[in-house]
């Protein structure tokens, strides 16, 4: 009887413990189904604003340009011969005057020889003229002893040869000049920078007449020509120090004076073209190095606004900005002006203050209810 009562008892126990865990699991279960219909993931989406600035954005602008010899020039032949001997190569300096190539051309020495003949010719027959016209002048002041024709034949005679004289003096030296130039100099002080030919090319009318013997340039002097927005002009003065820096020496800074201005806006870049002297001391910069020059202009912008590159959408139909108007995105169209550092300059229906998306997106449509966060 006593252990049927504790076999009763046993089995009770543990269908509460049963009930109890059940209970316990579906009272958690619920509690969390419940926690995750209180608390909705927020899914909205808030976009970038930022504040329109009527300044420029900086007080400097970075133009890339590339540095040119001052001076630069390709060596051609003017005369057909044959190349003789080439003095220099590639990397040699070379002096004003020094001969840097000779060239060879037989005809032309035989054209020489054969002009100066023909001036001792030419000067012997009026040596001769000239010699009868005195005779017959002294002869004729007797009276009877020469007839007027006979002075005025010896006289013309002396004339023509006089002149004969100086036409065979001018295509002597005319023959003189083309030989002349089979010695190729250098028109100023420099470095040889290529060499395209070698001994015994012929060159010349009918040779290699499309191909420069030699290239010069310049390298103690530079030039750093940049494209200065139109914008920016009024800032421009001849003289003004211009910094630069290249890639080859990234922590060096150099400077130079601007000394020649265009004076004419190119039409497809709306730009003028500013050149900038270097003194180029030791040759450490080369011509064809790229350089980004920082160019010094005024920090105030009267007139107009300045917004990031990504503000800015150009379609096919219009340009235009997103502005926000009382949590709405309105498509406001612009007109883009200068462009540096990141920076659009824009004219339109936009004012200093407004608020517009920092990176716009044909996506959103005009009056488009959006959630935004000023980043400025």
């Amino acid at each position: 009887m006593r252990s049927y009562s504790f076999l009763s008892f046993t089995i009770r126990m543990v269908l509460l413990t049963s009930v109890g865990f059940l209970a316990s699991c579906s009272d958690h279960a619920s509690s969390e189904k419940s926690a995750m219909n209180e608390e909705p993931i927020n899914e909205e989406i808030r976009y970038e604003t930022i504040r329109v600035t009527a300044s420029r954005p900086v007080s400097s602008l970075n133009l890339p340009g590339e540095l040119e010899s001052y001076y630069e020039t390709d060596l051609y032949p003017r005369v057909s011969s044959y190349v003789k001997a080439l003095h220099v190569d590639i990397g040699d300096q070379v002096r004003k005057g020094q001969v840097l190539v000779e060239l060879e051309a037989p005809e032309l020495t035989a054209n020489l020889t054969e002009a100066y003949s023909k001036v001792k010719a030419a000067e012997a027959v009026f040596g001769a003229s000239k010699a009868t016209f005195l005779r017959v002048l002294r002869t004729s002041r007797t009276a009877g002893a020469i007839s007027p024709v006979d002075l005025e034949t010896s006289r013309t005679k002396a004339i023509s040869d006089s002149l004969a004289v100086v036409a065979a003096n001018a295509h002597y030296s005319s023959v003189q000049q083309l030989v002349s130039y089979l010695k190729i100099t250098a028109p100023f002080a420099g470095v040889i920078t290529d060499r395209r030919l070698s001994p015994g090319a012929f060159v010349g009318p009918g040779g290699q007449n499309g191909v420069p013997i030699l290239k010069i340039k310049q390298l103690d002097r530079l030039r750093l020509r940049i494209a200065v927005p139109e914008a920016y002009l009024g800032d421009i003065r001849r003289g003004g120090t211009v910094k630069f820096s290249v890639r080859s020496f990234p922590n060096q800074t150099f400077a130079g004076h601007i000394n020649r201005i265009a004076n004419s806006v190119r039409p497809e870049t709306r730009s003028e073209l500013v050149e900038i002297d270097f003194e180029n001391k030791g040759g450490r910069l080369k011509p064809g190095m790229f350089a980004s020059a920082q160019l010094p202009v005024s920090a105030s912008g009267e007139g107009s606004v300045y917004v990031p590159k990504s503000a800015v959408i150009s379609t096919m139909d219009r340009t235009f900005v997103l502005k926000i108007d009382n949590g709405k995105a309105v498509r406001t169209t612009v007109q883009k002006g200068d462009e540096a550092v990141g920076q659009t300059q824009i004219f339109g229906d936009l004012k200093p203050g407004d608020i517009i998306l920092k990176t716009a997106s044909e996506d959103i449509d005009d009056g488009a209810t959006v959630k935004t966060q000023l980043v400025n």
